[in-house]
């Protein structure tokens, strides 16, 4: 007779344990390299983003004569309400009289989101920028923030960060920002070191982070320091 041997019945499960094993390792292996190539388009995506808005902020920016308004830090924010950031004009000296052509401006207004951020539940995301090019109103020292939702857009997924602590805090960052901020040097020339404040002058500094509300979080910052041609002109 021929002796035929099969497989035992200890040997099949253990064949079935390992091929889900490495079934599960590869299906985890999968998910992640997916999850990650998405992490890195939604990346791609803001940075191109950021990238754009940027270029048209420097070219107002640089095309400007005056400056009306810019808002510096935002203390307090509320889902939905416009707030005025920089208000710019071009073709006009500093009495707001027409020069050439006549009297352009363009206005750039943040409207937060909805959605509140951990840790402190103080910071929204959601947000969005709007560039309005057309005639300024004023509601008192700042400007009516004026813009079409549908053709206005500067930047998405703008995320709120209100400041933390005072104005000279080493936490001090918020964002969005856009205006002249002051910055301390250490004077050591004196026996003990002090510290002085100066003013930024002609420099426009401008700081954003995007996000997006995805599991996980992707999101991405720029700071940017833009030269203003003839300096501040703030409207009193």
């Amino acid at each position: 007779m021929t002796n035929k041997k099969g497989f035992t019945l200890t040997e099949i499960l253990l064949a079935v344990m390992i091929v889900g094993i490495i079934g599960v390792a590869l299906a985890s292996l999968t998910t992640a390299a997916s999850r990650e190539s998405g992490v890195g388009r939604s990346k791609v995506m803001l940075r191109n983003n950021l990238s754009i808005a940027l270029r048209q902020l420097r070219q107002d920016v640089q095309e400007s004569t005056r400056v009306l308004y810019v808002r510096g830090k935002i203390d307090s924010a509320t889902a939905g309400t416009a707030i005025p950031l920089l208000s710019l004009a071009k073709n006009e000296d500093i009495d707001g009289n027409a020069i050439g052509a006549g009297n352009s401006y363009i206005t750039y207004c943040f409207v937060p989101g909805s959605k509140k951020v951990a840790p402190d539940k103080k910071a929204l995301s959601g947000g969005t920028i709007y560039r309005h090019e057309g005639t300024v109103s004023w509601s008192g020292s700042a400007p009516s923030c004026s813009y079409n939702a549908n053709t206005d857009v500067f930047l998405y997924n703008v995320k709120f960060i209100p400041p933390i602590g005072s104005s000279g805090s080493d936490t001090y960052y918020p964002v969005p920002f856009f205006g002249p901020e002051t910055y301390s040097v250490k004077d050591t020339s004196a026996s003990a070191v002090s510290v002085r404040r100066k003013d930024l002058g002609s420099i426009l500094q401008v700081r954003l982070i995007t996000e997006l509300d995805s599991t996980p979080v992707v999101n991405d910052a720029v700071e940017q320091i833009f030269m203003l041609p003839n300096g501040y002109r703030v409207k009193a």
